[in-house]
């Protein structure tokens, strides 16, 4: 079996593709004078490129060609100067949130109109008086995008900030010693020839690959998240047969309860190795069926790490969530 030593260096690693991974926003300002694509395009790109966000800025001189431009590419954000040509008389604005590839966008407006005296379809979007404060604008921009990084809810009562959405720590010693707990334990139940296989990066949010799981949540000064031991039906019955002295075809009420005692073991174990640290865990809950999920905060990053056995797979899933602030 490899080195289990490997394996915190592996996690470390993929934390931090998570947090520097590059999310490309793409934006499309229609601004017949160029004036307000050349104050907001660098200091925003400057300032999303910090948080791991790449945003491509396009212009459009007027309604007719934002809505050529919108045909063949997916926008985000759209910023409008209400007072660019072939705007109001075109299908543009009218049809911006029915068309598929504007109708998800974050809408801005720069006008010297009230919002009462816009069109309908346009009143709930962030309208910014002339002569606009530039600033302010790009405040606002920065802030829908990060929300929008972070999977939260977008708009004026959004407040996530690009600290809490991208940036968590990990304690990988705890990672370790699950790791190490669980391949000791499923041993000494005469569960022979394991291989543990690449760690790899995972959605927090995609359902577990396992029909029979049990999650614990983990809380230390340097980790905040869930643990999760989740094994196919041929592992689950490999383990159960042994721990039993019978041999198990079906995953029945008579032995699905073996699922809280094998994590209950598992999980004592790597406590124990790992009280010195300062951790906190919660008793193991149990989740039957395929496709369950663990709930999480937007923000989060996850971790799997497939197992085999002579009879199956399981798979211990790490789910590390952004500090409460």
């Amino acid at each position: 079996m490899r080195n289990l030593n490997s394996y915190q260096q592996r996690f470390a690693v993929l934390i931090t593709q998570k947090n520097n991974m590059k999310i490309r926003k793409n934006i499309l300002i229609v601004d017949h004078t160029s004036d307000l694509e050349r104050q907001v395009r660098e200091p925003l790109q400057k300032q999303m490129e910090e948080v791991g966000i790449a945003t491509l800025v396009v212009r459009a001189k007027d309604g007719a060609e934002a809505a050529i431009k919108s045909e063949n590419q997916k926008f985000d954000m759209v910023i409008i100067d209400t007072e660019v040509p072939r705007l109001m008389d075109g299908g543009f604005v009218y049809g911006i949130k029915s068309y598929k590839n504007t109708q998800d966008a974050e809408l801005f407006l720069v006008s010297e109109k009230e919002p009462k005296d816009l069109p309908e379809n346009l009143r709930n979007s962030k309208v910014f008086r002339k002569p606009v404060n530039t600033q302010d604008l790009i405040n606002a921009m920065i802030e829908v995008l990060n929300s929008e990084h972070s999977g939260s809810p977008s708009g004026p009562s959004s407040t996530t900030s690009s600290t809490s959405a991208t940036k968590f720590s990990v304690d990988v010693r705890v990672v370790n010693a699950v790791i190490g707990a669980t391949s000791k334990v499923l041993t000494q139940f005469g569960v022979q020839n394991l291989a543990m296989g690449k760690a790899t990066a995972k959605s927090p949010h995609a359902p577990l690959l396992g029909e029979v799981s049990s999650v614990v949540d983990v809380k230390s000064k340097n980790f905040q998240g869930y643990i999760c031991i989740s094994f196919d039906k041929g592992s689950f019955l490999e383990v159960v047969s042994s721990m039993l002295m019978e041999e198990q075809t079906e995953i029945n009420s008579e032995n699905q309860d073996a699922v809280g005692e094998i994590n209950n073991i598992v999980f004592g174990n790597a406590k124990a190795e790992i009280t010195s640290f300062g951790v906190e865990m919660t008793v193991p809950r149990v989740l039957m069926g395929a496709n369950n999920t663990i709930e999480c905060p937007h923000g989060s990053a996850g971790m799997i790490i497939p197992f085999t056995t002579p009879k199956g797979n399981f798979y211990i899933v790490v789910i590390a969530i952004p500090p409460t602030i």
